[in-house]
């Protein structure tokens, strides 16, 4: 048995979201690794990636196919749709919420539900349900959006249909102590604990789906 998680961190920079994700990938894999399973992660950078909003259109409709717009989306979108194990997602903080790119990436997925309204297009809705995945989210200060913007992605994640846990309270959230640097967010010793929980409890479900039992509750307390 190897499971498989991904995490996409939505920054235009490979800086302190990815460094984040990082963190939690990692974590999923040593807690798999804890009880005999192995787990391969791979980390997507939407840097140097362009996603344009969803404009409504209708041309997947009229054309029996998915999104029709020539950017990133489907390349990003493709290790999602194999299904993986786990999933972790995290935006930067702008202006209280998800950054733009996070929110157009999350809107397009309309074309893969669109035989929910309509029967006769050709793609069955993905079904994610059995891969587990939490919301993270790096801010510069740390009441500035940051829980606002894990939940903009949770209520993404529940709409698509995702098995979706916590980290500490709803996902892992950090900040960079309002200072610049692309791995502050490492020295937020709290930020970083929430970001671990993430990564262990999206490990946790993902090898009960598999069977597992026994499993420690994962609580702030629970260390590895």
């Amino acid at each position: 048995m190897k499971l498989k998680f991904i995490g996409y961190s939505t920054s235009p920079r490979k800086s302190n979201t990815l460094n984040f994700v990082q963190v939690a990938l990692e974590a999923a894999k040593r807690f798999a690794n804890e009880f005999g399973v192995e787990a391969d992660t791979q980390a997507i950078s939407f840097s140097k990636k362009k996603v344009y909003p969803c404009y409504n259109c209708d041309m997947c409709i009229k054309r029996k196919t998915l999104c029709v717009l020539k950017d990133d989306w489907l390349e990003l979108v493709k290790p999602l749709l194999e299904k993986p194990d786990g999933l972790i997602i995290a935006s930067p903080v702008y202006f209280f919420s998800t950054n733009s790119i996070a929110r157009a990436f999350m809107e397009r997925f309309t074309c893969l539900e669109k035989k929910i309204w309509d029967p006769s297009f050709p793609y069955e809705p993905p079904d994610f349900s059995k891969t587990v995945a939490a919301a993270m989210a790096v801010g510069f200060d740390r009441n500035g959006g940051v829980e606002h913007t894990v939940s903009n992605i949770i209520d993404w994640l529940l709409v698509t249909g995702f098995t979706t846990v916590g980290g500490f309270y709803t996902g892992g959230m950090g900040w960079t102590m309002e200072q610049d640097g692309t791995s502050k967010v490492l020295e937020d010793e709290r930020g970083v604990k929430s970001a671990k929980l993430c990564g262990y409890k999206v490990a946790k479900v993902a090898l009960l789906m598999k069977g597992f039992s026994d499993l420690p509750n994962i609580t702030w307390n629970f260390e590895l």
